[in-house]
């Protein structure tokens, strides 16, 4: 049973509790992002240049030589998105330390850099999933979104051998299809934070983040959190 009131205080307070992990950590996963962003509009000016230079030299179709320019750049720069994938691991492993009782460093960010190609591996799968799902018709895309933080929470809780990861968040999925609702409203809560105020995301990411750890860890039927301390 999720209660998705708890899982948003849950994350409020978490946020309160160790400002200096989830601030710190949402910006250098947001600066993550922006870099890897930058990298792949590069490789795109790259390809879409070439592509041009090509067709003025071979006569080709320009107009079909740019959508195949246009293609090949997007699947570079989903490619280089996909390099988010540990440290958005590492981000979760933090709150995973948080939820049992310890305390999130920095440091934790960086920790899922060793299971680099397991990340990698199931995190592309989930987004693959998504992405055929946005092909076939919007609203399965929209209905499988779960699938990349979900499968990013299974694998800072270990679930490293092939893809695993991805099966479980899977079937967690099937059988909790609320953390469809719910998941769409804390994506909102972060596009609020972007829309409202750029740095607003600082905040909106790591209370989203944590409060979907405990909606996941309440979908598997594990939620037992260590209590939230008070803060001054």
């Amino acid at each position: 049973m999720i209660d998705f009131g708890s899982c948003f205080s849950y994350g409020i307070e978490k946020l309160k509790q160790n400002p200096a992990f989830y601030l710190v950590g949402a910006l250098i996963v947001a600066g993550v992002l922006l870099a890897l962003n930058l990298i792949a509009q590069g490789f795109g000016f790259i390809v879409g240049f070439a592509a041009g230079l090509l067709a003025g030299v071979m006569h080709l179709n320009s107009t079909a030589t740019t959508i195949v320019a246009a293609i090949i750049g997007g699947i570079i720069g989903l490619l280089i998105g996909l390099l988010i994938a540990p440290v958005l691991v590492g981000f979760f492993k933090g709150i995973r330390k948080e939820y049992e009782g310890g305390t999130a460093e920095i440091g934790d960010l960086f920790s899922a850099f060793s299971m680099t190609g397991p990340c990698l591996l199931n995190y592309a799968v989930a987004t693959l999933a998504i992405v055929i799902g946005l092909l076939c018709c919007i609203i399965p895309g929209f209905l499988v979104a779960p699938l990349t933080f979900m499968t990013v929470f299974f694998l800072a809780k270990g679930q490293t051998q092939g893809l695993e990861a991805f099966k479980s968040a899977w079937e967690l999925l099937k059988k909790n299809p609320i953390i469809i609702l719910w998941s769409l409203i804390l994506h909102l809560f972060v596009a609020a934070g972007v829309l409202l105020c750029g740095v607003g995301v600082l905040v909106t990411f790591p209370i989203a983040a944590s409060a979907m750890y405990k909606m996941f860890q309440q979908a598997l039927g594990e939620d037992n959190p260590s209590p939230v301390l008070p803060t001054a």
